[in-house]
């Protein structure tokens, strides 16, 4: 079936009042759900605020598990992504990064309304391969009701959701590349156009229409990328460089990780003269990512692979108002799980950041891998502890005490596999308490076997743990 684009643009005024209206009929809000294995979702509505330092895909057990205890939880993630299809999305759209935004606010959604249908469809991706006329149909059919992908989706979110992919067909600039586009990304991408920038109104309107049970939230609402200095000099511009996703990854450990407005994908512009810009997979145009490194003797030698011949520029920038606030509201903060450097440090870079996790009046703790994260190239939990308060320090003062920024660590003692050790005394010497607590599955054959992050945690047995340890204000 041909659809033109004008026969796609041309939807109904708008669905997005109605829409909403489905989360709030008699017994279908939050308190109307039974929670998922503890209390009532009454309870779970009055749960503790505890906020998470997040991105990527690590919590997504977690966060299952927490929407029986709280509906409070919030979870501030890092809008720094460059592989894949996001990169080609925030070449042509300068934006941040939404798919773990995505992904979060899936795994919070009321099930009533994230049906499997629905969540498939935010999760289809157009194919790597084809021509650019017949993906671009793809996508100008897929905002017709009439195209199979809508089945079994509430028709009033259908409608919402069929709105913003008709503004991001409207507002996207020329010559977008489809190859591999994620669809959920290119909803809240249209959301982002219809607003003229800024991911607050199509996150509060997702977060209605989906009865998260939470908050989502950037940590920043800025178009920005991540760049780390290796301890061999080395300078990795690109979050996807840096955690070896769709890239070799790191080889040294990190030794400053920070901000920047370089892309790493140069100047974003087509060099095949082709209506995509098509230049690699996915339409990737140039370069992915360049790399600089120290010269012999102490003199500086730039050699980046294509685009830029300088090493990025760090961007001072600060943490988001919104973030800001919810720091400063927790009744606990954590640093979960998940990716060291691009998940969890990430979130500490922008300015404010330390100073709201020092203000804050509640427990403060961080839940260390258990398993292999490539991006911690065996450090100890003692490490990645002094690496998390350092950071902090940066913005909240030298002399301020680690009880201000980080007073707890847990660790398994039993389950947990921790590469690099955990430095019990490296830990109290930072002034850090440690709670061994059974937070970790066992392993079959004792935990011999090869592990990663993946699945590592007992989702509920954390979800209790940092419950119980919330301290309302």
């Amino acid at each position: 079936m041909t659809i033109s684009r004008q026969t796609a643009l041309a939807g109904p005024g708008d669905p997005v009042a109605g829409a909403c209206q489905v989360g709030s009929v008699a017994g279908s809000g939050p308190a109307a759900h039974a929670a998922a294995g503890r209390g009532a979702a009454g309870d779970a509505a009055h749960g503790p605020r505890i906020v998470f330092f997040t991105g990527g895909t690590a919590l997504k057990s977690l966060s299952h598990a927490l929407t029986g205890r709280t509906h409070n939880s919030v979870h501030l993630v890092t809008p720094f992504d460059s592989g894949g299809s996001t990169a080609v999305l925030r070449r042509y759209i300068r934006m941040p990064a939404v798919g773990d935004l995505r992904n979060r606010l899936l795994a919070l959604a009321d099930p009533a309304v994230a049906t499997p249908p629905l969540v498939a469809l935010c999760d289809l991706r157009l194919a790597d391969a084809g021509a650019y006329d017949t993906l671009m149909q793809r996508l100008y059919a897929l905002a017709s009701e009439r195209d199979p992908a809508w089945r079994g989706i509430d028709p009033l979110v259908a409608d919402v959701l069929r709105l913003h992919l008709r503004w991001f067909l409207e507002f996207a600039p020329p010559g977008f590349d489809p190859h591999g586009a994620c669809l959920g990304n290119l909803l809240l991408a249209g959301g982002y156009l219809r607003h003229g920038g800024g991911l607050g109104p199509v996150l509060h309107l997702f977060t209605r229409l989906l009865r998260v049970r939470g908050t989502v939230a950037p940590i920043v609402d800025d178009d920005l990328h991540l760049a780390a200095e290796l301890v061999d000099g080395t300078v990795l511009l690109g979050q996807h460089r840096i955690t070896g996703k769709g890239a070799p990854g790191i080889t040294a450990p990190v030794r400053r990780l920070f901000l920047t407005r370089t892309r790493p994908d140069g100047d974003g512009q087509g060099e095949d003269g082709g209506p995509n810009g098509q230049n690699g997979q996915n339409g990737q145009t140039g370069p992915v990512w360049q790399v600089w490194q120290d010269g012999a003797g102490g003199e500086e030698r730039h050699g980046a692979e294509g685009g830029n011949s300088a090493p990025p520029v760090e961007a001072r920038v600060p943490v988001s108002g919104v973030a800001a606030r919810h720091i400063a509201e927790a009744d606990l903060i954590c640093f979960p799980m998940g990716s060291f450097y691009t998940s969890v440090l990430a979130n500490l870079l922008p300015e404010g950041v330390g100073r709201a996790v020092a203000g804050a009046p509640c427990p403060k703790v961080y839940v260390p891998n258990s398993g292999t994260d490539p991006e911690q190239l065996g450090l100890s939990v003692a490490d990645c502890a002094a690496v998390l308060l350092a950071a902090l320090r940066r913005d909240a003062g030298a002399d301020v005490p680690a009880a201000r920024l980080l007073n707890t660590v847990v660790v398994d003692g039993g389950n947990g596999v921790y590469p690099g050790g955990i430095d019990h005394e490296g830990l109290r010497a930072q002034g850090v308490d440690v709670l061994d607590a059974p937070v970790v599955r066992a392993l079959p054959g004792g935990g011999a076997q090869p592990v990663t992050m993946a699945g590592r945690h007992d989702a509920d047995a954390v979800a209790d743990l940092l419950t119980g340890l919330a301290r309302p204000q």
